[in-house]
C-alpha cells in the first residue's frame, strides 16, 4: 500500500533558501521525509534551516541530484505540479487533475510516488512535464492563479496525507516502470504499423501516456493492455 514513506518530494532548481526551509516544514507537518533537490541554485544555508523550524532533519537527509531523471528513478508514479493549465485540449502537456482527484486515485494503490515542484520563477518546462505520469493543478482565482510553491505544496500534501495516513487493505498493485515502458512500446509499434505522420505519432504518444497517468492504472490493467496491443501489433504485421 502507499505509505507516507513512499512519497518523494522533488524541487527542481530551487532558488530561495526560505522556500527550501518552508518545504521541509510543510513535509514534516504531513509526515513526509524524503526531499530531493535537483540542481539547486542556492546552498542549504542557515536561512533554510531557520525557516524549516523543527524539520532540520529533513534538510540533513536531503538528496541533491544533477538531473530530474536521477531524482525520479525507481518511482512508480511521477506527479508534476503546475500553475499554468491549458485552455485547449491540444496542449496535452498541461491538462491537469486536481489534488482531490489525485488523492482519490491514490487510495487504491501501492508503490512509490514522486511529487515534482518547478522553479519559483518559471515552473517546470515542457520537457520536464513530459517525464511526469500526470499533472496536478490547484484551481484558484483566474486573475491570480499562481500560488507560492509551499502554499501549493501544503494543499497537495494534505490531500495525500488523508489517504496515506491510515493503514488500508485491499489496495491494488501499481504497475512497475518496466511494465509501463512495455505498454508504451507496443502502443508506439501500433502507431508505426498504421503509418501515422511523425508529428501525429508524437502527439498520440503524449496523449496516450497522459491518459495512462491520469487513470492510475493497476499493474493488472497495464498487463492486460500490453497483451491487447501486442496482439494488435501482430495482426497488423501480418496484413
Amino acid at each position: 500500500m502507499v505509505t507516507l514513506k513512499d512519497v518523494r518530494v522533488i524541487m527542481v532548481e530551487p532558488l530561495y533558501p526560505i522556500n527550501i526551509g518552508y518545504m521541509a516544514r510543510c513535509m514534516k507537518n504531513f509526515g513526509l521525509e524524503k526531499l530531493f533537490l535537483v540542481r539547486p541554485r542556492t546552498p542549504l544555508t542557515d536561512e533554510a534551516y531557520r525557516f524549516s523550524v523543527h524539520a532540520s532533519d529533513i534538510l540533513d537527509k536531503a538528496v541533491i541530484t544533477e538531473d530530474l531523471n536521477t531524482a525520479i528513478k525507481d518511482v512508480n508514479y511521477v506527479i508534476g505540479t503546475t500553475g499554468k493549465v491549458s485552455i485547449s485540449d491540444y496542449n496535452v502537456d498541461r491538462i491537469p487533475i486536481t489534488p482531490d482527484i489525485l488523492s482519490r486515485n491514490l487510495k487504491r494503490f501501492n508503490g512509490s510516488i514522486g511529487i515534482v515542484f518547478g522553479r519559483e520563477d518559471i515552473g517546470l518546462k515542457n520537457e520536464e512535464l513530459d517525464k511526469c505520469d500526470c499533472i496536478v493543478n490547484i484551481p484558484a482565482n483566474p486573475k491570480y492563479p499562481i500560488l507560492n510553491i509551499t502554499h501549493a505544496a501544503v494543499i497537495i500534501f494534505y490531500e495525500i496525507y488523508k489517504v496515506c495516513r491510515p493503514a488500508r487493505r485491499g489496495r491494488l498493485r501499481a504497475p512497475t516502470n518496466i511494465e509501463k515502458d512495455v505498454l508504451y512500446k507496443y502502443f508506439d509499434l501500433v502507431l508505426d504499423k498504421i503509418e501515422l505522420p511523425e508529428f501525429k505519432k508524437r502527439i498520440a504518444g503524449k496523449i496516450f501516456r497522459r491518459m495512462v497517468g491520469r487513470a492510475f492504472l493497476t499493474g493488472r490493467e497495464v498487463y492486460t493492455l500490453i497483451g491487447v496491443f501486442r496482439k494488435l501489433e501482430e495482426k497488423l504485421s501480418s496484413i
